[in-house]
């Protein structure tokens, strides 16, 4: 047994520091916000589906309740995939207004694919802090 100046062992003080990470990590949780209630989905892995997404808004005013405003995707960025496979893709809408929307959408993009710059949509709002969004598949379906 290796000691540091006649205390502890390295296996000790590695074991301790270990111990201590574990205590102060946080509990693992997923990483994905909850599904508002009513959204039709059971996972993010649905959302985009036929052409239907939900973004989670960061910034920028959403229509009133009831209402719609067509826009225009702007861009698609940071879609890189979290632990657990669920892409978080950042896009930009620019509405008929002149304003613009930010928000996330989570999806898992190997299954329903990002919203692209240029796609044509339309943007309602869903619930607070949410928007949900169409793609001219989605509308051409209803």
């Amino acid at each position: 047994m290796l000691k540091l100046n006649g205390k502890a062992s390295l296996s000790t003080i590695a074991g301790l520091g270990v111990a201590a990470f574990l205590v102060s990590a946080p509990v693992a949780m997923s990483a994905q916000p909850e599904i508002p209630a009513g959204a039709g989905i059971s996972s993010w892995v649905e959302n985009g589906a036929g052409g239907r997404y939900l973004l989670q808004v960061q910034k920028g005013a959403m229509p009133q309740a009831g209402k719609s405003v067509v826009g225009t995707v702007l861009s698609d960025s940071d879609c890189a995939p979290d632990e657990e496979g669920i892409n978080h893709c950042r896009n930009e809408i620019q509405l008929s207004n002149g304003s613009i929307l930010t928000g996330i959408d989570n999806h898992r993009m190997s299954v329903n694919p990002c919203l692209s710059p240029d796609d044509r949509v339309t943007v309602s709002k869903f619930s607070d802090g949410w928007a949900l969004i169409l793609t001219e598949e989605a509308q051409a379906s209803n």
